[in-house]
C-alpha cells in the first residue's frame, strides 16, 4: 500500500518553520516564476554562522502536470534547499557608487 501524499503549500512550509524557530528567522515572499507572477511564492530562511544562511522552500515538482487532486492552494511537491555564503561585504557613499560595485 502507497503511502498517501502529503498535500502542502509553500505558505504553510515557510510558516512552520518559521514557528519552529520562535519568529527568530526569516520568511521571505517573491512573485511566482510558474503562474506569472500572479501568485506570491513563500519560503524560509535562517542563518547558518556568521557567514552563511540556507534558504528552504516547497514548490510544485518541475515540469508536472497538475493533477485532480492538486490544486493551486494545496499540492504534492519538493523541498529545495540552497546554501548560501558571504563572500564580501562593501560600504559605499552614494547609490550609484554601489551599483558600480555590484556590476564589477
Amino acid at each position: 500500500m502507497s503511502k498517501p501524499r502529503m498535500m502542502l503549500n509553500c505558505v504553510i512550509v515557510a510558516v512552520w518553520l518559521w514557528l519552529g524557530s520562535h519568529g527568530k528567522q526569516y520568511i521571505w515572499a517573491r512573485r511566482s516564476h510558474a503562474f506569472a507572477g500572479i501568485i506570491p511564492h513563500t519560503g524560509y530562511s535562517e542563518r547558518i554562522g556568521l557567514r552563511g544562511y540556507r534558504s528552504i522552500e516547497y514548490r510544485p515538482l518541475k515540469n508536472r502536470r497538475w493533477s485532480k487532486a492538486d490544486c493551486v492552494i494545496l499540492f504534492d511537491g519538493q523541498w529545495i534547499v540552497c546554501h548560501y555564503k558571504l563572500v564580501a561585504v562593501r560600504r559605499h557613499l552614494t547609490h550609484e557608487m554601489a551599483l558600480n560595485d555590484f556590476m564589477e
